[in-house]
């Protein structure tokens, strides 16, 4: 079997960044060898019974892929959260990255960069649709929804004694 070049379906597809995947989950890591590490991915609701509520995880995975010219260049991710009223709320992921080639890597070759964390402790303040937003380099690129949704409480009632 032999490696072969297929032609791009556009010179923005050689030339610009994209974003491959963003996403939240309950739980999302990186690891040194370029696997992402999920629990809970590509959730789209979160339940709560009562807001303003506390969500207690919220793992956030991306996955980028630039353009081999962009080697060794400074970039700047970063990732927010958008409420309902489209107000920035307090979560934000800021990274200064550069991507090198490597020993793998052919000519030509663009570079996929994945990137995970786990913010805890996450104040939803009311029902609605939020937006996980990605910008890079100051322009934003993409955004994932999520509704968070008021939930009815059900009573836990303990079970009636068994008779004997």
């Amino acid at each position: 079997m032999t490696d072969h070049n297929t032609v791009p379906d556009s010179p923005a597809r050689i030339t610009s960044a994209r974003v491959l995947a963003l996403f939240a989950a309950d739980y999302a890591a990186a690891s040194p060898d370029g696997k992402l590490y999920i629990n809970g991915g590509f959730t789209s609701g979160w339940r709560f019974p009562s807001y303003p509520a506390i969500l207690p995880t919220l793992g956030i995975a991306a996955v980028l892929e630039l353009p081999f010219q962009d080697s060794m260049q400074d970039r700047l991710l970063r990732i927010g959260l958008r409420g309902p009223d489209n107000q920035e709320l307090p979560v934000n992921i800021d990274a200064k990255f550069r991507v090198a080639p490597t020993l793998e890597t052919q000519f030509g070759d663009p570079a996929q960069v994945p990137f995970a964390v786990t913010v805890t402790n996450v104040e939803i303040p009311l029902p609605g649709v939020y937006h996980l937003v990605l910008w890079l380099d100051g322009v934003e690129k993409q955004s994932y929804r999520i509704r968070a949704i008021q939930t009815l409480i059900v009573p836990n009632f303990p079970s009636p004694p068994q008779s004997a």
